[in-house]
């Protein structure tokens, strides 16, 4: 018997992990520089989420959808520490997949609308509705039609959709949206948005567009959903990607640093989307509002905050692309570095996106875990928040001795 590979799978078994770093069963060191699966944001085996999974399995793992524990009560009450005070709804859930599926049909009962505006070169989630509005599902044969899909240009300007250069006026990339504001089409349930669009090689966009995109789904009567699976919890250097341009969702989606690297999410909404709603939605699941959801998202928010982590991901996201661009200046191979906080795309020159897959290998082979896209020629970078500079120095000395081994 042998698991089913769904997905590419490295030739290294993993055995154990402390902070940056995992060991596979060699005994070999790798510095994990995509936090698993840009999950475990405290690093590996922390003291704290590990007193507190070891506790609550202890005391209450699991109580069923009909029954909220304190945990979930703490939960809660963390988490309107860090949220705008408008999102006062929140259902914790287990992946940003489900999350999302979660907030698409939020949006659909409290809109009565059908149709869902997207920005192209973004990924959702694998479930069979998230995955339908991403670009990775646009061409999947098996998916079924769900409904009007509006898809809008990715706010690119490095290649602008629009043939125009930043700073432009009224971001004509979403031409689109503002004719159905024209036509007074009312047919769109929401709009939503990765701040940061990770799965397109880590684009991120001018300033003010997310605002002006949530002014947009306001003229169109829809609401605005912010997919912050990837970009929140601190993971740009701020609690929130949103807050960069002070566009507050109706919705927000969270995921993968709540959990800390265990399956936690969280819907957070408002209060008249739960009124709009009028008792048309329901939705429960298993593991919906567990105790040990609740548990692991209260310590992963404590930690970030006493911790003071999320100002150390922002100052070391800093610190790493301004190295990475010094190695940008002195090599030709390297077309653009850019990001977030701990959220780094490192673009290759086209000539050389070729030899993409044989520098993450290069690189896996000296120990450092990394993520490339061919389709995008870019390296993708979610180190845990607690990364040292020393650590961050490392793999851009071991970057910079492969690419000079290659060009």
């Amino acid at each position: 018997m042998r698991v089913w590979q769904t997905n590419s799978f490295e030739d290294v078994v993993l055995t154990r992990g402390s902070a940056c770093t995992v060991w596979d069963e060699r005994g070999k060191p790798y510095l994990d520089l995509l936090a698993g699966c840009w999950c475990a944001v405290l690093g590996h085996g922390h003291p704290r989420l590990v007193d507190a999974v070891q506790a609550q399995a202890a005391r209450l793992i699991h109580a069923g959808p009909p029954f909220l524990a304190d945990e979930i009560h703490c939960a809660l009450a963390q988490l309107a520490e860090i949220l705008p005070r408008e999102l006062e709804r929140v259902v914790f859930l287990n992946t940003g997949s489900e999350a999302v599926e979660l907030a698409l049909k939020m949006a659909r009962a409290a809109t009565g609308a059908n149709g869902i505006a997207v920005v192209e070169r973004s990924f959702y989630g694998d479930t069979t509705y998230a995955l339908s509005l991403s670009e990775a599902g646009r061409n999947v044969r098996w998916l079924p039609p769900l409904g009007s899909t509006i898809r809008i240009p990715a706010p690119d300007c490095r290649n602008c959709p629009a043939s125009t250069r930043w700073p432009c006026q009224g971001f004509p990339c979403l031409a689109r949206l503002r004719e159905l504001i024209e036509k007074q089409d009312h047919s769109v349930a929401a709009i939503i948005f990765e701040p940061v669009l990770a799965n397109a090689g880590i684009i991120v966009p001018p300033p003010g567009y997310s605002a002006c995109l949530r002014d947009l789904a306001a003229q169109l009567g829809a609401l605005f959903i912010a997919e912050e699976v990837t970009t929140g919890m601190g993971r740009t250097g701020r609690w929130f990607a949103f807050e960069r341009d002070g566009a507050v969702p109706d919705i927000l989606v969270i995921g993968k640093a709540l959990g800390g690297g265990l399956p936690v999410a969280a819907v957070a909404t408002t209060a008249e989307v739960e009124s709009r709603c009028g008792g048309h939605l329901e939705h429960m699941q298993s593991h919906q509002n567990d105790p040990f959801s609740g548990r692991i998202a209260t310590t992963v928010i404590a930690t970030l905050q006493d911790e003071g982590l999320v100002q150390r991901a922002a100052e070391s996201g800093d610190y790493l692309r301004s190295r990475l661009k010094g190695l940008q200046s002195r090599m030709t191979c390297i077309s653009d570095v850019r990001g977030q906080g701990l959220m780094v795309g490192i673009e290759l020159d086209r000539d050389y996106s070729p030899k993409g897959v044989e520098i993450a290998r290069r690189l896996l082979d000296a120990g450092f875990i990394v993520n490339y896209q061919p389709h995008n020629a870019a390296f993708r970078l979610f180190p845990p928040y607690v990364i040292t500079r020393p650590e961050i120095d490392a793999f851009v000395e071991a970057l910079a001795a492969i690419l000079s081994g290659l060009v």
